[in-house]
């Protein structure tokens, strides 16, 4: 298999290790903050493009017409059904959109892309002067989140590849 939406996947993939490294790299040297949220942030985007093009990745590996117009899951499943395919890698990714860590990352983009309040910031000032510390939640956007998004999606991809090259 080797289509255009390949190569796309490829590139987002790498932009989002990249940007996870150097916001590791800050944390380490305990760096700004913000710089390592806007980073974070970044690599998100990376991954909701990763996906995005993975999709059209897998219509265009089922000859879907227009596989460039696929903008979400029921996209992809729509259009494989105009064409009397389903495919398993497309159940795997239905079933970690509705239960699993890919419904996370979803949703962490979109509050992102909604310009959301921040669950992530780890301090608040109080009026009298004192900082009110805060607990990190499992539900927070931080490094390790995004880092394990990133290799979740990595290992997908690279198996989903593998069956589409068996069939």
């Amino acid at each position: 298999m080797n289509n255009s939406f390949r190569s796309k996947v490829n590139a987002h993939l790498r932009k989002a290790a990249a940007l996870l490294e150097h916001s590791r790299a800050i944390q380490v040297e305990q760096g700004s903050r913000l710089a390592q949220d806007a980073l974070v942030e970044s690599s998100l985007f990376q991954l909701h493009l990763t996906l995005l093009n993975f999709l059209r990745e897998i219509a265009a590996n089922y000859q879907v017409e227009n596989a460039d117009q696929i903008a979400s899951v029921d996209d992809l499943a729509d259009a494989l059904l105009h064409v009397d395919k389903q495919p398993a890698e497309l159940n795997e990714i239905q079933t970690s959109e509705k239960e699993g860590w890919l419904a996370e990352l979803k949703a962490a983009y979109a509050a992102v892309y909604k310009g959301e309040p921040s669950k992530k910031s780890g301090a608040i000032i109080q009026p009298a002067g004192m900082i009110q510390t805060k607990q990190l939640s499992d539900e927070d956007l931080n490094f390790s989140r995004a880092d394990n998004w990133l290799n979740k999606l990595r290992e997908l991809i690279e198996r989903q590849r593998e069956m589409m090259v068996e069939c």
